[in-house]
């Protein structure tokens, strides 16, 4: 996976030095390009196999019958937040090319509530895929206000963590959390327009693309997602991700 990341982000450094050379004029923006900030909203799919066998097992062993628990509980989707900042951004004619870095929050929620001749029990889990991103895009002008982001790769390193919470009548009997032995690396492949609104200052920007990472497993002290024995992975692959953002660049 890191041979794929470290080929990409190469080629794609490739391709943004023909751009230059082939147009061989003056930087744009100000005399270094530009810098800014940004923030959006995001959305990403997840293969997670591994953690819904292991939450079907623990509404099993509440409800055998399955005729208490029956709602369908299923990790597919995390959304969240990303904030971040375009470390620069420069132009070659009519070719740009971005560093950049952020930070994503992205959370995936489920409850099921059952009711039971004493008690009604409701049980609580929850999804968190936060990670740190940095990577490189090129792009090019469509015409005034609108630019094509032609790749952009991107290095990812997720901190995800798995909460497991019940309760009895209302009451929290305490939040059990699940979490890999170290933080995850992946990445990022995609593509993208952006819409100036003050061309180069202050624009909408849209990307779309595929996010690979597996997560063998997670734990705690006493348990294992999935369970030993499982030929699950508790994430197994990402997939599709969408994220629309609010750029705002300064000179540097």
């Amino acid at each position: 996976m890191k041979l794929i990341l470290r080929n990409s982000l190469f080629a794609l450094s490739c391709v943004f030095l023909l751009a230059a050379n082939a147009n061989a004029q003056p930087v744009g923006f100000g005399c270094l390009g530009l810098s800014g900030f940004y923030a959006g909203y995001s959305q990403q799919s997840f293969s997670t196999q591994g953690i819904n066998e292991f939450v079907n097992q623990q509404l099993l062993i509440l409800d055998p019958t399955g005729k208490i628990f029956t709602d369908q509980i299923e990790f597919q989707k995390g959304t969240g937040y990303r904030i971040g900042a375009n470390f620069v951004r420069v132009r070659f004619g009519k070719f740009f090319f971005s560093a950049k870095g952020y930070y994503q929050f992205l959370k995936e929620t489920h409850e099921t509530t059952g009711q039971f001749p004493n008690v009604s029990i409701r049980e609580n889990f929850q999804l968190t895929m936060n990670h740190w991103g940095v990577g490189l895009d090129l792009g090019i002008k469509i015409f005034s206000l609108l630019d094509w982001k032609i790749a952009e790769g991107e290095a990812t390193f997720f901190n995800a963590e798995f909460t497991h919470e019940t309760f009895s009548d209302n009451v929290s009997q305490g939040a059990v959390k699940y979490n890999p032995q170290k933080n995850k690396f992946g990445y990022f492949l995609g593509t993208g327009l952006i819409l100036q609104l003050i061309p180069d200052y202050i624009s909408i920007e849209g990307t779309g693309g595929y996010n690979f990472i597996v997560i063998d497993n997670m734990s705690n002290s006493n348990i294992t997602i999935p369970p030993v024995g499982s030929d699950k992975k508790a994430v197994d692959k990402g997939n599709f991700g969408a994220t629309i953002q609010l750029n705002v660049g300064f000179p540097l």
